[in-house]
């Protein structure tokens, strides 16, 4: 049976596009994918209810994944918010951020998921079981902030 990822990262300019699609298509066929974009009932007449089916569908997306991805590039914060969810649900995460390069790595990120800084790095891990066992504090080679 696939493992499940919950696949968060924004859409929301060309460059964020690019890489979450990117990443989309680098994992739809070896794992089971919760993403998003493609579940969003959000469009620009969208009603409260369409706003809460998203949410909560979000939510269920992460608490029933065997892994959260977090695209890290670009900050977005509802991303942010995801990976919070996500660790408050004990689900392993994984953070990828091809941008980061030697910038520090924000500390409670850091300390609450696995990192991989490009596409090997992220195939590795993601080929990895131990990627996804939840830890509640993992270690991070690198500088924080």
């Amino acid at each position: 049976m696939k493992k499940k990822i919950y696949l968060a990262g924004g859409w929301f300019t060309p460059e964020m596009e690019e890489e979450h699609t990117r990443i989309y298509e680098l994992i739809k066929d070896k794992f089971n994918v919760f993403n998003p974009k493609l579940e969003s009932l959000i469009t620009e007449t969208s009603t409260q209810d369409d706003m809460s089916q998203t949410l909560v569908g979000n939510i269920y997306g992460i608490t029933s994944a065997d892994l959260v991805l977090v695209i890290y590039d670009r900050k977005d914060v509802g991303t942010i918010w995801e990976a919070g969810c996500a660790y408050a649900y004990n689900k392993p995460i994984l953070y990828y951020a091809e941008t980061l390069g030697n910038k520090p790595f924000n500390l409670m990120l850091a300390k609450t998921g696995n990192f991989a800084r490009n596409m090997d790095e992220l195939l590795e891990k993601l080929n990895d079981e131990h990627t996804f066992k939840f830890k509640r504090v993992y270690d991070y080679e690198g500088a924080v902030e």
